[in-house]
């Protein structure tokens, strides 16, 4: 008799990409591992202690909520995968204690780039948020805190002209493989919807932290942005 296959446990992340082919050169397998990082950003809010969430009267009316188009900025980019649908049973709860948000869902996905290498990477949410500035600071603290990744370059705060929004961007690295690979990375939080905007290109992977243009990167964080955030009808 044939023993069953191990059951999968329920606190198995449902985010983790799988492994690059092994023909995939070292640096396309770390770059992997900082995309699995990216994409899992949204069970790692789960990990951030409970805390006091507040009365409904704090927080801000829900007008706004985050869509997934199959494409972004103009075909630049297409959608490959959608995690919005598999969160944790207990994610919301999860979500709302670390963001400080009520009603929260999830907007995750995976773009790849039409005509290049590299991925987009869209850890989104959205619901009612008390404190836009600390849900959006947590994002990007807790993007830095999985084993093997730290900021290699600080965050900045960004205020584009015309922007109703703040955006801060910051560079993480990962070390693995004896390499080392960057990836920037920027997010925003409106008190109704907010993501973790990050990017993986081979280009700019191994370059030095310090030559990133953040200020280009808010900018086109908040093109991202307008393409996601849809009033709710």
């Amino acid at each position: 008799m044939s023993t069953p296959p191990p059951q999968r446990s329920p606190t198995t992340q449902p985010y983790l990409l799988p492994s690059p082919p092994q023909k995939k050169s070292r640096v396309g397998v770390v770059l992997g591992g900082v995309g699995g990082v990216m994409a899992l950003l949204i069970v790692a809010w789960a990990a951030v202690m409970v805390s006091e969430v507040g009365t409904d009267g704090d927080f801000p009316e829900a007008r706004y909520r985050l869509a997934l188009p199959k494409t972004l900025l103009g075909g630049e980019y297409k959608r490959e995968q959608d995690f919005s649908d598999s969160p944790q049973e207990s994610f919301e709860q999860h979500a709302e204690s670390a963001l400080g948000g009520l009603d929260v869902q999830a907007a995750v996905a995976i773009y790849t780039p039409a005509d290049r290498g590299g991925q987009l990477n869209v850890s989104g949410v959205y619901g009612r948020f008390k404190d836009a500035d600390d849900a959006r600071d947590t994002m990007l603290k807790d993007a830095a805190d999985p084993d093997g990744v730290s900021v290699a370059r600080a965050p900045k705060d960004f205020r584009p002209s015309g922007s109703d929004v703040t955006v801060t961007c910051q560079v993480v690295a990962k070390e693995d493989l004896n390499m080392r690979v960057i990836m920037p990375m920027c997010a925003w939080n409106d008190g109704n919807t907010g993501a973790l905007i990050g990017e993986i290109d081979p280009a700019v992977s191994s370059g030095d932290a310090r030559d990133v243009d953040l200020a280009s990167l808010a900018e086109r964080t908040l093109r991202i942005r307008a393409e996601l955030r849809q009033p709710i009808s």
